[in-house]
């Protein structure tokens, strides 16, 4: 694709592979989106990924204002899914860790995600799972495949 440009079919097929991986992300969510929001669980995800964080650092890596954080992991609290503590070296200072049941929440949601793509995998045939991975495989280095990290504060 030398003019940068591909065939309108090409385009096509690409929108229709993302939508289906699309509906296996929001699949994996439905459970836990019926009690939480997605900035909920962004935060758990984050959480997860980076272990205790103070909140000024959490609500920077999430995106969001820390007054924002702030009535989130209030409800987050409430919920079960995290704990505040003064911070160590300043009473000002407040870290934010998940507990446990938040991450079996987070673990949970990973868990529908793989089996999923296993059981899509599965039903395909050997040529065509090769097929698959390697044209993912292509796709994720076309596209320039984001680091993990920089999809945290989407909770994906």
């Amino acid at each position: 694709m030398a003019t940068g440009t591909g065939r309108p079919d090409d385009v096509e097929d690409a929108l229709a592979a993302s939508r289906a991986l699309l509906a296996v992300v929001a699949s994996s969510l439905v459970e836990t989106l019926d009690q939480l929001t997605l900035p909920q669980y962004r935060i758990l995800v984050v959480l997860s990924e980076n272990g205790p964080l103070r909140s000024g650092d959490l609500a920077e890596r999430v995106g969001v204002h820390q007054s924002t954080i702030t009535r989130t992991a209030d409800r987050l609290v409430d919920a079960g899914l995290i704990t505040r503590q003064v911070g160590s070296e300043s009473r000002r200072e407040v870290i934010v860790d998940l507990t446990d049941t938040g991450k079996a929440l987070v673990l949970d949601v990973m868990a529908r995600r793989r089996r999923e793509l296993a059981r899509i995998l599965q039903g395909a045939g050997v040529a065509d799972r090769r097929a698959i991975v390697r044209g993912l495989r292509a796709f994720a280095r076309a596209a320039g495949e984001p680091e993990p990290g920089q999809l945290l504060s989407l909770g994906l």
